[in-house]
């Protein structure tokens, strides 16, 4: 099994895979060109699922299939792209099992990333485009909770692509580290590259061991408390309510508007009450 992920942060598109390949109840992560990540003409593509997908591309790149010339400018040649690959295995392989062919029955699901746009096909043919970040295959469930909860948090895209990867091989058994991330830069695009359909060695990254948050400086973590002041949210979660000058200077004005009202009911009783006379006295007659 596999986990995907590919983050577009700040104008910038990082995409990285687990080595994990199972056969049954083993699995390996060590084998030759175990990058799980496809340097197309124009875009990176990878696949969860059965391996043998990976020959059949491998297979289609080699013989200069046309379906390879794809630009992938948007999700109708993608889609295009899927469904000359679906026919391809239809006529000339033989994935599908006897008795059991239905449309679009790849099984598969893919991650196709070019530098400006993240595209997801799920094992139907249906083909979406993503914003900010998507994940397939195993432990993807675990990779997207982690960007939820990270990516408004962190702006570097290839940590939370990192951060992303890690999550799902801790908790599912069916991704396992090493992990490649690479950045998806328009440079990389535009001719066949002589090493074949892997030819990422330039430009991938291999992190071998889970390296977690650890590692964030404090600069890091006061930026996330930054963001989180500015959101008004402390952190503990709660809203912080802020009150506006003009409910804070209400009481002040409403005390002001109460003064003259007292005055006016002094005045008012004091008319409604005659003096007492003074008391005169004689000095004798």
């Amino acid at each position: 099994m596999t986990i995907l992920v590919a983050v577009k942060k700040n104008g910038r598109i990082w995409m990285g895979a687990d080595r994990i390949t199972t056969f049954g109840s083993e699995y390996t992560t060590d084998l030759v060109n175990a990058s799980k990540i496809i340097k197309l003409k124009h875009a990176y593509l990878a696949t969860s699922g059965y391996t043998l997908l990976d020959n059949i591309i491998e297979h289609l790149y080699e013989h200069n299939h046309k379906m390879m010339e794809s630009e992938f400018k948007n999700r109708a040649q993608v889609f295009q792209f899927f469904l000359d690959m679906y026919n391809e295995m239809k006529k000339t392989y033989t994935l599908v099992d006897t008795g059991k062919e239905t449309y679009a029955g790849i099984y598969n699901v893919f991650l196709l990333v070019t530098p400006h746009s993240i595209y997801g096909i799920s094992n139907n043919l249906s083909v979406h485009e993503y914003d900010h970040y998507a994940a397939k295959g195993a432990g993807s469930d675990y990779s997207q909770g982690t960007l939820y909860a990270l990516y408004e948090l962190i702006d570097d895209g290839h940590e939370l692509t990192r951060v992303a990867l890690e999550a799902a091989c801790h908790f599912s058994i069916y991704c396992k580290e090493p992990i490649d991330i690479l950045e998806v830069k328009q440079s990389d695009f535009g001719q066949r590259e002589p090493g074949g359909y892997k030819s990422t060695a330039t430009y991938i990254k291999t992190i071998p061991n889970r390296v977690g948050l650890a590692d964030f400086s404090l600069v890091q973590k006061e930026k996330i408390l930054s963001k989180l002041a500015k959101s008004g949210t402390n952190t503990n979660g709660a809203k912080t309510a802020k009150k506006s000058s003009a409910q804070t200077k209400a009481p002040a004005k409403k005390k002001a508007a109460e003064k003259p009202k007292a005055a006016k009911s002094k005045s008012a009783s004091s008319k409604s009450k005659p003096a007492a006379k003074r008391p005169t006295t004689r000095k004798g007659r």
